[in-house]
């Protein structure tokens, strides 16, 4: 079966009546530019980043030219171990209302996507322990606010990052579960169709363990810093988004896996597609799950 490429680089700006439809026969893919990490002559990144500040003020970051390709026609053949990053159907019990209830979200939502994250991935144990809803865009593209689309190439934790996170949740269970294969993964949902600022993954087969670089945040007033994993620069990378991604398209995205000749892990980020910037904010969810599995 014939799949169809549309990639332009200019575009007039889409209206939610103009939007292409949704086909797994053709692709939408589109050019923008990412920021990647900065790093010194020697490889090594810049330093770390100081909360408040974007790593544009302090000179750590790079804009990239990339072409974001349509996983759509072809979303089976990707993998959580071959890729890093999968997306799964997943029809869940909540209501868009739903998540303004904080304690609903965990009650409800939390045991709902463990159940499946477990069938989707084989898993034995899942343990959902950390949220975030992002539902606005400024229009300051330098601001620094948590509930904005994160337009920047990142991993969300970094090989000690997870042990420690594994520890600090499942207490006494820790040292029994790290005896077996153990991740991190990121469930990322739309609250509704995604145009706008899509989530896009860098597969994870097309980049080298030696392009990850460990990343600090400096928090203010005396809290710990925060760590993640960027990466630099690359020849070959491949970018990808659902494009359309619905409330019932789930991306999971790996950030790390302890197993050996498997994608550990799968940098992404926000990416403006020029086309869609006039229309509404996007609405997501996103939840930090700790997986496990006995082998």
């Amino acid at each position: 079966m014939s799949t169809s490429t549309v990639t332009q680089s200019v575009r007039p700006s889409a209206t939610l009546d103009s939007l292409p439809p949704i086909s797994t026969h053709e692709s939408h893919d589109f050019e923008t530019e990412l920021v990647y990490v900065k790093v010194s002559d020697d490889g090594i990144g810049l330093g770390p980043s100081t909360w408040g500040k974007t790593d544009h003020d302090e000179d750590r970051d790079q804009l990239v030219p990339v072409t974001i390709h349509d996983v759509r026609p072809q979303q089976e053949a990707f993998s959580l171990d071959k890729n890093g990053f999968q997306i799964v159907k997943h029809r869940t019990v909540m209501n868009k209302d739903d998540y303004l209830d904080d304690e609903y979200i965990k009650k409800t939502y939390y045991p709902d996507l463990e159940q499946m994250i477990k069938a989707a991935l084989g898993a034995s144990v899942v343990k959902v322990y950390h949220h975030l809803l992002r539902h606005s865009s400024s229009p300051d593209p330098e601001s620094v606010t948590l509930t904005r689309p994160f337009y920047k190439v990142h991993v969300d934790s970094n090989p000690n990052g997870v042990i420690q996170t594994i520890k600090h949740f499942l207490g006494p269970q820790a040292d029994t579960l790290l005896q077996k294969r153990y991740g991190m993964i990121n469930a990322w949902r739309p609250l509704k169709p995604v145009y706008k600022d899509p989530l896009t993954y860098l597969d994870a087969s097309t980049v080298p363990d030696e392009a990850f670089i460990p990343h600090e945040l400096n928090m203010p007033d005396g809290r710990p810093s925060l760590k993640s994993t960027t990466v630099k620069v690359g020849e070959g990378h491949m970018w990808y988004y659902l494009y359309g991604q619905d409330v019932d398209e789930v991306a999971l995205v790996r950030c790390w896996d302890s197993k050996d000749g498997v994608a550990k892990r799968c940098p992404h980020s926000a990416a403006r597609d020029p086309a869609m910037e006039d229309l509404e904010d996007r609405e997501s969810i996103e939840a930090r799950c700790l997986v496990f599995w006995d082998e």
